[in-house]
C-alpha cells in the first residue's frame, strides 16, 4: 500500500467501529479511495465519504428550508454575472469594462475571479478598489460583486461559497451528538472556508492523511517497474498503450491511464469506437462528444445558419436522431426526410418552412405529412426575434431542451448521462435567465457550455479501462498505470496570470488567494504525488511530434528527473534520455503488437515485405478495382475507364429522343454527357446560401425567359407591337410579379443583394424592350413546345406533342424535342426563330456557325419551327429564313446573332457524326478542357488527368475510335 492507504488503514484499525467521515473533494473520490482500501485487503466499517459542501448542507439544511433558500448550481453563476454585466452596462455604471462588449467569455472570466474571492470569504464590503492596479477596475469588480450578492439575496439563492460561510457560522451551535472521527487529505488545496468548516466540526478529532512524496520515494531507484516511451503524435501514444496491453494480455480493468489534458479523453473515446472496448473516466467526457451533445450542436448550427436545409439534412443523416411523430409506431428513415426537404426547395429561412407544409399537402403522402409535422413542431419551438434582433435566452434554452429530449437517440451510458445533464442545464438556465441576446450570441454561449460540460463521471469499474486526470490518480490503486501527455508544452503548463485579478492585486486583497505561480507549483506537486503513490508497473510517455502543427515536441523536465533517479545519476541530460528512448511508437506496432489489419499492412510496408500485389488485391477488392483502372489508363486505346463503352451497349442510345441542349452537351464533352444522360449521375439540386448572390445563372435565365414570354403574350393578345414608352410600366409590373414569386421560392441572402440583382433584372428588361421596339419582325408564338406531350401543348396553346424527326439517310434518323422561345414573322410565309440568351455573346461570333457541334440549336429549331408552322397554318408552305440568338442583358449588351438557314446537308452530316459518337460508345472526355471550369463532374473525371489523356488519344490517329470526334471538330 502507498502512504495514503496506509494512513487511512491505520485510522480504521484504531477506530474500528466509530463513525469516520472521510472528507474529500467529491463523493466520487471518497468512494474510489474506500474501494482502493478494500482492494488492498483492509476491511472497514462505518467509514463514510463526505464533502465540505455536503457537511455544510447537513448543518444549514433546516435553516435554508425554513427561509425557502435554494442552492445556485455552479454552471448558472456565469449567466447570473452576464445578466448583471448587461444591466450595469446599460445603466452606464461600469468604468473599466464599459467599452467591452458583454459576452459569455467575459462573464465567465469575471465569474471565475468572483468565485475565488468568495471562497476566501471576501465580500463587496471588504473589497477595496485601492487594492487594484487600476482603481476603475477595482470599482467595477466591487460593484459587480455587490450586485451579485444582491441578486442572490433578492432571488433567495445561495452559492457554494455562501453555503460554506453560513455553515461556518452555524457550526458552533450544531448538535454533534456522537464522537465523530474526521479524516482529511492534507495535500489537497482546500479553500479557507472549507478548512474552517471541517476544523470547526472536527475539533480535536481531525486526522490528516498524508501522501507519498516524490523526493522521499526511493522505490523508483534501480527498479524495472518504471518504463518510458515516446510516440509520433497523441493518437499513436494511446495506441501504444493498447498494443502493450494486448501484447502482455493485461486485462483492461487492471489498468489506469492518467492524462495531462482533456484531448486524450476524446482520443480514447474515438479509439473505443474503433476497437470496441469500454472505459470509464474519473472526470467524465465532454458532452460535446456524445450523441445528445452532437444533436444540440447540430441544432445550434441549424438555427445559426438561418435554418438552412443543408445543415438540417446533415443533422438528420448524422445517426444521432430519432424522427418519430407523436403517436407513431415506427421511426421515419432520415433519408426520406432529407429528400423531402430537398424536393420542397426550402433553402433557408424560418418563414420558408411554410412551403414544406404546402408541398406535403400537394403530395398527399402520409409519411411526408409526418415528416412535416415533426419539422414544423421544431420550427415553432424556436422563439421569434424581437425588433432589436434579440431572443429571450431562457425561452431559447427551454425550446432546445425539449428538442434535444424528443430527438436524441440514446446509444450508450455516456449518451444517457449526457441527455440528462444537457436537458437539466438548459432547463436550469430557462428558469433563471432573463437575458436577451442575438441568436448568434445565444449559440456561442451554449456552445461554450457544451464544451465545458462533463458527463459520465465514474470511478474504476470491472472489465473497463479507467482514465483519470493525473490530479486524481492518487485515489485509485490499479497495478498498471500509464501516464500519457508529458511533453513540455502540456505539462506543467505556462505561468499565466488571471486577466481579471492580477497576482499583485491578489496579494493585497487576501493572502489566501492563489497566485499564478501557486497554480504551477500545484500542478507539479499533484503529478509528483500521483507518481510517488504508484505501486506496480508504471509507464510514462509523451508525444514527441505534433502531427497537426507538424512540429517536434520535447519531454517535460519531470521525465529527465525521473530518469536520473532510476539510473541513480544526476549528471544525465536530455541527450542521454532521448538516446535511451529509441525510436518513437508510430502507426504500426511490432510483429505481435498489431491492433488491426491496417497496422499489420503498414508494418509490412515499412519493413519492405509488401511485394505481392496479388495478395493485396485479393484482400481488398476496392484496391483491386482501383489497380485495374490504373493499369487500364496506361493503355494506348481508350477503355471503359475513359468512357469507351462496348458497341452493343451503346447502339441503342441514338434511338432515344434527345434535346438540343443534350446534343450540344455531347459535343462539348462526351464524358460529361455519358455521366449525366447515360448513367443518370447528377449533383443534388440544392438551394445553397451564397452571401453575395441570390439567383444562379440558370434560375436567372429562367426568370427572364418567363418575364419576356408573359410580356410578349400580353401585348400580342392586344394586337400591339413592343414600344419602349408605351409598355415600360407593363413590363416592370410583370417583372415585379415574377420576382416576388422567385423571392418566395428562393430567399435572398440579404436585402442589399436582392436590390442589386433586381436592379440588374430591370436593366435586362429595359434593354429587351428597347431592342424589341426597333425590331422589324412581328412576334407570333412564344415558348412553343414540341415532343413534350399533349399537356405542354395545352398549356402553351400551340405546339406539337410528338418529337421532330430528321432523316439522316442510311436508315438513320434523329428525334428531338424542346421549347422554342419565339417565332416571328418576317413577311407572309417567311419566318424567323429567336432564342433568348441571358449571358455573354462572346462565344457566338459570326465565324462560329456550329462551333464544333456546340451551337446547333438555331439549325434544329429552324427545322422544328417549319413543322410546327405547317400544323398551325394549314394549306400554306411556311419557310424559316433564319434563326438566331437575342442577348437582352447587360453582359450581352442587347446584341442579336443571326444564323441564316442554308443548305441543310451540312447539318445532317454533323448530326450523323454526333450519333456515330454515341453509337460507337466513344464517351471520352474533350481534349480541349474548355468546359471543365463550369462542369459539375470535375471531381469524377479528375479534370487535368482526363483532358491530358484525351489529348493523347486525339493526336494519335491510330486510335480510330476517335475519328468521329475528330471530324466533329471540323464543323466550325
Amino acid at each position: 500500500m502507498n502512504d495514503l492507504l496506509t494512513a487511512l488503514a491505520g485510522v480504521c484499525k484504531k477506530f474500528p467501529v466509530e463513525e469516520k467521515r472521510l472528507v474529500m473533494p467529491s463523493y466520487q473520490t471518497g468512494h474510489v479511495l474506500s474501494e482502493s482500501l478494500s482492494q488492498a485487503g483492509v476491511g472497514w466499517v462505518n467509514l463514510r465519504a463526505e464533502t465540505p459542501t455536503g457537511l455544510a448542507l447537513q448543518i444549514a439544511g433546516d435553516f435554508l428550508a425554513e427561509r425557502h433558500i435554494t442552492l445556485l448550481d455552479g454552471y448558472l453563476t456565469s449567466y447570473v454575472v452576464e445578466e448583471i454585466l448587461q444591466k450595469l452596462q446599460e445603466r452606464g455604471e461600469l468604468r473599466f469594462f464599459n467599452k467591452q462588449k458583454v459576452t459569455s467569455g467575459l462573464a465567465a472570466a469575471i465569474t471565475t475571479s468572483l468565485m475565488e474571492l468568495r471562497e476566501c470569504n471576501v465580500t463587496s464590503s471588504s473589497l477595496s478598489p485601492d487594492d487594484f492596479v487600476c482603481s476603475d477596475k477595482g470599482q467595477d469588480i466591487k460593484l459587480i460583486l455587490q450586485e451579485y450578492e444582491r441578486y442572490l439575496d433578492e432571488h433567495s439563492l445561495l452559492d457554494s461559497s455562501g453555503l460554506l460561510a453560513l455553515a461556518v457560522q452555524l457550526a458552533a451551535s450544531y448538535n454533534n451528538e456522537d464522537e465523530i472521527i474526521y479524516l482529511m487529505p492534507s495535500f489537497v488545496q482546500w479553500t479557507p472556508l472549507q478548512r474552517k468548516l471541517v476544523s470547526a466540526l472536527a475539533g480535536g478529532n481531525l486526522y490528516p492523511l498524508p501522501v507519498d512524496t516524490f523526493q522521499e520515494n526511493r522505490s523508483l531507484k534501480g527498479k524495472n517497474t518504471v518504463s518510458f516511451y515516446h510516440a509520433y503524435g497523441m493518437t499513436n501514444e494511446l495506441r501504444e498503450v493498447l498494443r502493450r496491453l494486448h501484447s502482455k494480455r493485461i486485462p483492461l480493468d487492471q489498468v489506469t491511464v492518467a492524462y495531462t489534458n482533456q484531448e486524450y479523453v476524446s482520443a480514447i473515446y474515438s479509439l473505443s469506437l474503433t476497437y470496441d472496448f469500454e472505459f470509464t473516466v474519473f472526470e467524465g467526457i465532454s458532452a460535446f462528444l456524445t450523441g445528445p451533445g452532437r444533436t444540440l450542436q447540430a441544432i445550434l448550427s441549424w438555427v445559426n445558419s438561418d435554418f438552412s436545409t443543408r445543415v438540417f439534412s446533415g443533422l438528420l443523416l448524422s445517426g444521432d436522431l430519432v424522427i418519430k411523430p407523436v403517436g407513431a409506431q415506427k421511426e421515419i428513415p432520415p433519408l426520406e426526410a432529407v429528400r423531402l426537404l430537398r424536393d420542397a426547395g426550402l433553402g433557408w429561412g424560418k418563414d420558408r418552412y411554410q412551403l414544406l407544409e404546402h408541398y406535403t399537402q400537394q403530395l398527399g403522402n402520409e409519411q411526408a405529412e409526418q415528416i412535416n409535422s415533426v419539422i414544423q413542431s421544431l420550427i415553432k419551438q424556436i422563439p421569434e426575434e424581437n425588433d432589436e434582433g434579440h431572443v429571450p435566452f431562457g425561452d431559447f434554452c427551454r425550446a432546445l431542451a425539449e428538442m434535444v429530449q424528443s430527438l436524441t437517440k440514446v446509444k450508450d451510458d455516456f449518451d444517457s448521462a449526457a441527455l440528462t445533464a444537457i436537458t437539466s442545464c438548459l432547463k436550469g438556465i430557462a428558469e433563471l435567465s432573463l437575458l436577451e441576446m442575438t441568436v448568434e450570441e445565444a449559440v456561442d454561449s451554449l456552445t461554450d457550455l457544451l464544451k465545458k460540460l462533463k458527463v459520465g463521471r465514474s470511478g474504476p469499474q470491472a472489465g473497463k479501462l479507467h482514465l483519470s486526470s493525473y490530479r486524481n490518480l492518487v485515489w485509485s490503486s490499479r497495478p498498471y498505470t500509464f501516464v500519457v501527455g508529458l511533453d513540455a508544452s502540456s505539462f506543467p503548463g505556462s505561468l499565466r496570470q488571471d486577466p481579471v485579478l492580477l497576482d499583485s492585486e491578489r496579494k493585497k486583497i487576501n493572502a489566501d488567494l492563489p497566485l499564478s505561480v501557486d497554480k504551477l507549483e500545484d500542478s507539479l506537486a499533484s503529478m509528483a504525488n500521483a507518481l510517488a503513490s504508484r505501486r506496480g508497473e508504471l509507464v510514462i510517455s509523451y508525444p514527441s511530434f505534433d502531427v497537426v502543427e507538424n512540429r517536434e515536441l520535447f519531454p517535460a523536465p519531470l521525465l529527465l528527473q525521473i530518469y536520473r533517479q532510476i539510473k541513480a545519476d544526476p549528471l544525465l541530460d536530455y541527450s542521454d534520455f532521448l538516446s535511451f528512448l529509441g525510436d518513437p511508437a508510430g502507426y504500426s506496432g511490432g510483429d505481435a503488437d498489431h491492433l488491426d489489419e491496417a497496422e499489420w499492412w503498414l508494418s509490412r510496408n515499412k519493413t519492405g515485405e509488401l511485394f505481392d500485389q496479388v495478395v493485396v488485391s485479393n484482400c481488398y477488392s476496392n484496391i483491386s478495382s482501383g489497380q485495374k483502372a490504373l493499369e487500364a489508363r496506361q493503355l494506348p486505346e481508350p477503355t471503359e475507364y475513359d468512357g469507351a463503352l462496348p458497341v452493343d451497349l451503346a447502339q441503342s442510345l441514338s434511338s432515344k429522343i434527345l434535346s438540343c441542349s443534350q446534343l450540344e452537351y455531347l459535343a462539348g464533352c462526351p464524358y460529361a454527357f455519358f455521366l449525366r444522360n447515360v448513367l443518370g449521375v447528377r449533383p443534388p439540386e440544392e438551394i445553397l446560401f451564397d452571401p453575395a448572390k441570390w439567383l444562379d445563372p440558370l434560375k436567372r435565365g429562367t426568370l427572364l425567359h418567363s418575364i419576356f414570354c408573359d410580356f410578349m403574350r400580353r401585348i400580342k393578345a392586344r394586337g400591339e407591337k413592343p414600344d419602349l414608352e408605351r409598355h415600360q410600366i407593363l413590363l416592370q409590373d410583370i417583372a415585379k410579379q415574377q420576382i416576388s414569386y422567385y423571392k418566395q421560392m428562393i430567399p435572398p441572402p440579404s436585402e442589399l443583394v436582392f436590390k442589386r440583382e433586381v436592379d440588374e433584372l430591370f436593366d435586362c428588361c429595359r434593354i429587351f424592350l428597347s431592342e424589341e421596339t426597333r425590331r422589324d419582325t412581328l412576334p407570333l408564338f412564344f415558348e412553343v413546345p414540341f415532343g413534350l406531350g399533349p399537356e405542354e401543348v395545352k398549356k402553351a396553346g400551340y405546339g406539337l406533342s410528338h418529337p421532330i424527326s430528321i432523316d439522316l439517310g442510311n436508315g438513320r434518323s434523329l428525334r428531338f424535342s424542346g421549347i422554342i422561345d419565339r417565332i416571328d414573322q418576317i413577311k407572309p410565309g417567311v419566318y424567323c426563330v429567336w432564342d433568348y440568351k441571358t449571358g455573354s455573346a462572346r462565344d457566338y461570333g459570326e465565324q462560329l456557325f456550329f462551333n464544333k457541334g456546340r451551337q446547333i440549336q438555331h439549325a434544329l429549331y429552324a427545322v422544328a419551327a417549319e413543322e410546327i408552322l405547317k400544323k398551325l397554318l394549314p394549306g400554306r408552305s411556311p419557310r424559316v429564313k433564319f434563326a438566331g440568338y437575342l442577348f437582352p442583358s447587360v453582359r450581352g449588351e442587347g446584341k442579336q446573332v443571326v444564323r441564316k438557314v442554308a443548305d441543310r446537308q451540312k447539318l445532317v452530316e454533323l448530326l450523323n457524326t454526333l450519333l456515330e459518337i454515341m453509337e460507337k460508345g466513344t464517351f471520352v472526355a474533350s481534349h480541349e478542357g474548355s468546359q471543365c471550369h463550369y462542369c459539375d463532374y470535375q471531381l469524377v473525371c479528375g479534370q487535368d488527368a482526363a483532358v491530358k489523356r484525351a489529348k493523347v488519344f486525339f493526336e494519335n490517329t491510330a486510335v480510330k475510335r476517335l475519328d468521329p470526334w475528330r471530324r466533329l471538330q471540323e464543323y466550325v
